[in-house]
């Protein structure tokens, strides 16, 4: 309990200093009650336990004005204000602290019951319940600070007997609804809810549109509740208003000619003098003075076509295949009424630049010390063969080293070549595969080339070609998938300078890693700050498989090679959970889970290094050291009493994240965040006693806690945290940490670029 209640000090030490500091209402009037936020309580017992959940957070959110805002329990901002303290300056850093970054007390005076209670009665009234009232008093005051109280009381909530279309003509229109209606939304036994009769509006007018009406809108749809049918009932009914609705909007309306203006200026280009050269193709005229793009181009995006009924569905699919294929930088479009309920479509396209060049330089940073810088210049060359395609060619070098720490590591000298190109579309031999979805696949080819050295030490060259596919299924799900991934490491003057201290062993691969890579993810992004959010991703690595099987290789008696070189054999799996729960506007708790399972076979021993996991740094367990966590109990410093690993590896993962983001002001968030997890061998390694697998894998989890401070500029967040270990799996028995100097110097500080997940 000690220890729990030091590590809580470590915590909460800068909270508890703010409240010793300064009371909230220690600069308040004569006179004068702080307010500090609303109670509800149901007086009867119509709504059910989930009910009275919803209506308490939605009517608490309908009250005006809102307390203090509260940060991890202290107001922050109020307690801010006060430390300022009186001044009548207009400007200076008192008056900026005072009125920018804290906030004035809203007061008890501040809260009109009136106003407040008839917010409540509409809400729950729009919610069915039809007889609410409510009762609101403000408590006793005590030291200057009161709450106020709402007793509700709901009466039965009306809920849906039957729903009725009314029809008053035989129009398309009335047809159309009619059809449809079987799907509405105002089922009988559904509870009356305003929220779902726009719901049921919105729906219609969606069929509507899908079947050519591209004039109706919701607003011409009227809906009448009937409450006299008793029994806490009500009939509702779906009619037209027809007084409202023009001529126009009853008719459907069909797909005429349609232009497309490829490289439209968006300013000083005169349409009709362009229409001239218009030139027809397929189903489309294009006009394309420069001869840009070839028509292909258009077919792919392009869903509409002459002579089909309109569809916003269609619509939206075209303009997000366009916007999406990434060669053109503004799209937009309009439709005009030609007579004879014909529309022509007019698309007006503005290109990117066609030739780019990108300098890029940066600053990056390990936990363990290490800094170093990178950079790159990059050249794009969009619509390569005038299909959409771009090439890319991409040039980076950098270096990192370490000066302090438990012991040098030497400095770290990187270049690179990278080629790839993609195409919006399948491209499949003799096949042609067609999408119906919003976003164009790509087919990409890479070809890469990195050298990595430390000089006198170790020199690695790897070369990778592979071909694959990139496709979105939704917005929300996307695959890529590479049937033809080719890897080649060569690792050379290893050993040649005599005087190895440093461990090198378990980052050499040479040899071949050949075989297809697929990656799913779904990202719900619902984008709702009162919506949980959540995000899975799976990865399925293989090599070598169809023929290690054939040759029946085996890395201890029969290993095989390709082209008198050696290849790995696996399989890697990799899924990774992330759930993110928005507890008000500015608060959010965020978890993840990540399991990596590597099972290497046959003609290898254990996966190569390039494809192994790590545990520990700035977006892992952040109380430990960059990637010299595990593998299992291993511990070098523990065993050997030096440290001569550059780091450590294994075949197997499990990481476990909770972290609490608080906004606090502007562009600064705090964070508190908890982590657990490690890494384990698939087999036994001498190199690593204790780091292979077992079934009491749990007892080896390494565990820290920490705090961190984000600076959110929106282009790029800069994040700072300190991360303190708790559970270190290589000692015999976990015996807690003392507060004291000793254990401040196991703190952490991690510099990074982003969130970590």
């Amino acid at each position: 309990m000690k220890n729990i209640y030091t590590l809580g000090l470590f915590i909460l030490y800068p909270s508890l200093f703010f409240i010793s500091a300064c009371s909230t209402s220690k600069n308040l009037h004569s006179g004068e009650i702080l307010y500090t936020g609303s109670s509800i309580k149901f007086k009867d017992n119509w709504a059910n336990k989930s009910e009275k959940k919803v209506l308490t957070h939605d009517l608490l959110a309908t009250i005006r004005p809102k307390p203090n805002t509260k940060i991890l329990g202290i107001r922050l901002k109020l307690t801010i204000n006060n430390l300022a303290g009186d001044t009548k300056q207009n400007k200076g850093w008192r008056q900026w602290l005072r009125n920018k970054v804290g906030e004035s007390p809203v007061l008890v005076e501040d809260i009109n019951f009136e106003v407040n209670n008839q917010l409540m009665v509409n809400l729950l009234q729009n919610r069915g319940f039809f007889h609410a009232t409510t009762i609101s008093k403000m408590n006793s005051a005590r030291k200057q600070k009161a709450k106020a109280s709402f007793e509700i009381t709901t009466g039965p909530q009306y809920t849906i007997c039957k729903t009725v279309f009314r029809k008053k003509d035989s129009s398309a229109v009335t047809f159309f609804i009619d059809s449809c209606f079987s799907e509405t939304l105002l089922a009988p036994g559904t509870p009356f809810n305003l929220d779902l009769i726009k719901a049921e509006r919105n729906r219609i007018d969606r069929t509507l549109k899908e079947n050519g009406f591209f004039y109706f809108r919701p607003e011409y749809i009227l809906v009448v509740a009937d409450t006299s049918i008793g029994d806490h009932k009500v009939n509702t009914y779906v009619t037209l208003k027809t007084d409202q609705v023009p001529d126009e909007a009853y008719q459907a309306y069909k797909i005429n000619d349609i232009y497309i203006f490829a490289n439209y200026k968006l300013m000083g280009q005169n349409r009709d003098t362009s229409m001239a050269n218009k030139i027809a193709v397929d189903n489309y005229f294009i006009i394309d003075e420069k001869e840009s793009f070839r028509p292909l181009v258009f077919s792919d995006a392009m869903v509409f076509e002459k002579g089909d009924k309109y569809s916003l569905y269609d619509q939206n699919i075209s303009l997000s295949r366009l916007v999406n294929m990434g060669t053109f930088k503004f799209v937009k479009n309009r439709f005009e009424d030609v007579g004879g309920n014909n529309l022509d479509v007019y698309y007006y396209l503005t290109p990117y630049p066609k030739k780019s060049l990108k300098f890029e330089i940066g600053v990056l940073s390990q936990n363990d010390s290490r800094l170093g810088t990178q950079g790159s210049i990059s050249w794009r060359n969009r619509n390569t063969f005038s299909g959409g395609e771009e090439l890319m060619l991409k040039f980076t070098g950098g270096f990192e080293a370490q000066s302090t720490g438990v012991v040098s590591q030497p400095g770290i000298y990187s270049l690179g070549a990278e080629t790839h190109l993609s195409f919006p579309r399948f491209v499949v031999p003799f096949i042609n595969i067609q999408t119906a979805s919003r976003f164009l696949p790509k087919s990409i080819v890479k070809l890469n080339y990195n050298f990595e050295t430390e000089t006198n030490r170790l020199s690695i060259n790897a070369y990778t070609a592979s071909y694959g596919y990139d496709w979105k299924q939704g917005p929300h799900k996307e695959h890529q998938f590479y049937p033809l991934n080719f890897t080649y490491v060569h690792t050379d003057t290893l050993g040649k300078s005599g005087d190895l201290n440093l461990f090198y062993r378990n980052l050499v691969f040479n040899g071949i890693i050949l075989g297809p890579t697929y990656e799913y993810t779904y990202n719900s992004q619902l984008g709702s700050p009162d919506k949980n959010e959540y995000f899975f991703g799976v990865l399925i690595d293989l090599s070598g498989n169809i023929m290690g099987l054939a040759q029946g290789a085996d890395y201890q008696k029969n290993p095989k090679d390709l082209f008198g070189v050696t290849y790995a054999q696996y399989i890697k799996l990799q899924p990774d959970f992330r759930y993110y729960i928005h507890l008000s506007k500015s608060a959010m708790l965020a978890s993840r889970v990540l399991v990596g399972i590597g099972i290497p076979y046959g003609n290898s021993g254990q996966l190569p290094n390039i494809k192994q996991f790590w545990a520990g740094g700035n977006s892992d367990l952040r109380g430990f050291p960059s990637r010299l966590v595990g593998p299992g109990s291993f511990n070098e410093y523990n065993q050997f009493q030096s440290a001569q690993y550059i780091q450590t590896l294994g075949d197997l993962k499990l990481e476990i994240n909770a972290e609490y983001r608080q906004h606090i002001y502007s562009f600064i968030n705090l964070g508190v965040f908890a982590e657990a997890g490690n890494i384990w061998s698939y087999r036994k390694n001498a190199a690593f006693s204790g780091g292979e697998f077992t079934p009491d894998f749990y007892k080896q989890l390494a565990a820290d806690v920490g705090l961190g401070l984000r600076l959110d500029f929106k282009i790029l967040v800069l994040r700072f945290d300190f991360g303190l270990p708790v559970l270190k799996p290589w000692l015999p028995e976990f015996n807690g940490l003392e507060w004291s100097s000793n254990s401040l110097k196991d703190v952490v500080f991690n510099l990074a670029l982003g969130y970590p997940f």
